[in-house]
């Protein structure tokens, strides 16, 4: 099967001629954008052969170092970001470079990130002495959310806005087949489910369903520890993404609570898969399609894998699990 087939019916749980892999890492400043970064991704799929693209989206969005928040009710004067913004057009350029040289050969998808992830980004970047760590950042967002909603709602609605725009043209314009959709918000111990509900979940969906009108399919990542996976079970995804080893529901069971999807996953993205050895690699991908079966599964990490990861563990893995599920 060619990789774009083997990728489409393993999202429909239909027979495959084996189970396909996929795995990214952040590549260096100077490739964060325009030819520098689709020459860079071109290089890392012909050197690795993996069976999906996903292309970092490190190109940035122009209210992040530039728009501060000093009280919730700055949040109220956040203009849009139109899609002609340098960030975004670094991206798309970008982007196009990668699909035209590499669109008919695999699967290309880009990262989005959720709203909360991005005003969480907007408010530490406008402050980083104040709020040296995104956790910190996250919890002080929260904090003007559970004091002053209305103008912090209104910010998130323009980011929102701003990012189904720009997703969509990803996929509109730039020619990819989807997007992965990185969902922050989930963990248990930072909101209530009400709250999710309330300030995260309305905000997601919205740009869900604005890609999903363009969008081929749209993988949802489910970022965090300690992570509360019902809170995404509406999630309009064709395939679903989280790091089980951190203290998350097993495979088996996020799927069971997101309705059956096709998972994408299995492998820790800080075990063997980067340190080794390729026995104690082996027997990871092995205790994953045991617990999986070879359809509707995707053999990957549970995000995104260190930089310094050797190309040829990445290899490895997509050849073993190949060979393991071969038809």
């Amino acid at each position: 099967m060619h990789r774009i087939e083997r990728f489409r019916a393993m999202l429909r749980g239909h027979p495959v001629d084996h189970a396909p892999a996929g795995f990214w890492f952040h590549f260096e400043p100077a490739y964060h954008g325009g030819a520098a970064m689709a020459e860079r991704h071109i290089a890392f799929f012909r050197e690795t052969g993996l069976d999906l693209l996903k292309v970092m989206n490190d190109s940035g969005y122009g209210p992040v170092g530039t728009f501060r928040v000093h009280k919730a009710a700055d949040w109220a004067t956040l203009e849009p970001t139109p899609l002609s913004e340098a960030h975004f057009q670094s991206h798309l350029e970008g982007l196009q470079g990668i699909v035209a040289a590499l669109g008919d050969e695999v699967p290309i998808i880009t990262t989005a990130f959720n709203p909360f992830r991005e005003a969480v980004v907007i408010l530490r970047a406008g402050d980083p002495a104040r709020y040296p760590t995104e956790v910190e950042a996250r919890m002080a967002l929260l904090a003007q959310l559970r004091q002053e909603p209305e103008p912090v709602l209104q910010g998130l609605q323009v980011i929102a806005d701003d990012l189904a725009r720009f997703y969509r043209a990803c996929v509109a314009q730039a020619g990819a087949g989807g997007i992965y959709f990185s969902a922050k918000g989930g963990e248990r111990d930072h909101m209530t489910d009400e709250e999710h509900a309330a300030w995260v979940a309305p905000y997601d969906l919205h740009v869900l369903r604005q890609v999903g009108e363009v969008a081929e399919y749209i993988v949802g990542h489910f970022c965090g520890v300690g992570l509360n996976l019902e809170r995404f079970a509406g999630y309009p995804v064709h395939l679903a993404n989280w790091a089980y080893q951190s203290d998350n529901p097993s495979l088996r069971q996020g799927q069971a609570i997101l309705g059956g999807v096709s998972i994408l996953g299995g492998l820790d993205e800080r075990g063997p898969l980067v340190v080794g050895p390729r026995q104690a690699l082996q027997r990871e991908i092995e205790q994953a399609l045991a617990e999986m079966g070879a359809q509707g599964f995707m053999l990957g990490a549970g995000c995104t894998v260190p930089g310094d990861t050797p190309l040829e563990n990445l290899v490895y893995a997509r050849q073993a699990i190949a060979e393991l599920t071969a038809q």
